[in-house]
């Protein structure tokens, strides 16, 4: 005769819940991602930036520090 599933769930020892802080969230999931994907491109001599990047940086940092771009 074999146990339903209910009872062998019921049987068995419950674990303790995880706390939300413990698991890995989508944002961290998303940087491990984006690491592993820059070292691939890296390694086949791959350039990690393309002009528009290049270009949203060098506006968000006049953005940020309007000082330092008026010496230009």
């Amino acid at each position: 005769m074999s146990a339903s599933t209910f009872e062998f769930v019921n049987r068995m020892p419950q674990a303790a819940r995880r706390q939300r802080g413990d698991r890995r969230t989508l944002r961290r999931l998303r940087e491990l991602c984006e690491e592993v994907l820059a070292s691939y491109r890296i390694a086949q001599g791959q350039d990690l930036l393309t002009a528009e990047d290049r270009q949203a940086a060098q506006q968000v940092l006049r953005k940020v520090s309007p000082k330092l771009n008026a010496g230009r």
